[in-house]
């Protein structure tokens, strides 16, 4: 892919969000992927920040984001708050937390290439898919309604 002159001067992140507390399938249910994809969505209506890319694997978030209005550190953890405040609404008896969220800063083409190619396979590398196109909860799909 060719990009634009400086097109990673506005800071790209990759952001991987497990869930503790949920057991089998939680993100690839309807309604607790529509949670995180009206916030997302929200997010991006008011400029805060642009998803690049996403997948949804049972357990996890994972998300490619620009920074927009709000540098990570200021949107980061009230978009966390704010998801997991709903999950715990909609979850049979709450105890919903996010464990281990970890993010990188991606700096350049390759690394941008590495982890878009990640979020692609990553459902057939956990066994959840034959084909990452026939994924539902990725950027590809967008069964999310993501805007992309």
């Amino acid at each position: 892919m060719n990009y634009l002159p400086n097109a990673f001067d506005t800071p790209v992140w990759y952001l991987v969000m497990p869930v503790c507390g949920a057991e089998g399938e939680f993100f690839n249910q309807k309604r607790y992927a529509d949670i995180l994809a009206a916030r997302l969505n929200n997010d991006q209506h008011n400029a805060l920040i642009k998803v690049e890319d996403y997948t949804f694997l049972p357990s996890a978030v994972h998300l490619m984001v620009r920074e927009v209005a709000l540098p990570l550190d200021m949107w980061w953890q009230p978009f966390m708050d704010a998801v997991l405040e709903q999950l715990n609404k909609q979850w049979p008896g709450g105890g919903l937390s996010w464990c281990d969220h970890t993010s990188e800063r991606i700096t350049n083409a390759e690394a941008f290439e590495h982890r878009i190619n990640e979020l692609l396979f990553l459902p057939v590398w956990k066994g959840l898919a034959t084909d990452p196109l026939g994924y539902p909860y990725n950027s590809v799909n967008n069964r999310a309604n993501i805007d992309l």
